[in-house]
């Protein structure tokens, strides 16, 4: 089982997101160098030439995306079969 993350280069650290939209819910447009739209159609292309899902914005940050890899539990597991423990 595996999720989706979006990690951002930023100034001091880093900082880790859910998604494209949660990263733009707290940095702007301007603040990033690179709108969302931009950023998505960059993973697109990058994921449709099988290189590495990682973009430099105009201010110099580093946007990339992978997955979290998580163990399934065994509740998680018994509910999307339908058994109930």
């Amino acid at each position: 089982m595996s999720r989706n993350v979006i990690s951002l280069d930023w100034k001091d650290g880093f900082e880790f997101y859910g998604s494209p939209a949660s990263l733009y819910s707290k940095h702007s447009d301007t603040e990033l160098g690179m709108n969302i739209h931009s950023l998505n159609n960059a993973f697109y292309s990058l994921r449709k030439e099988g290189k590495p899902l990682q973009v430099v914005t105009k201010t110099g940050y580093t946007i990339r995306k992978g997955e979290i890899f998580m163990k399934e539990t065994e509740a998680k597991s018994n509910k999307s079969i339908g058994l109930k423990k």
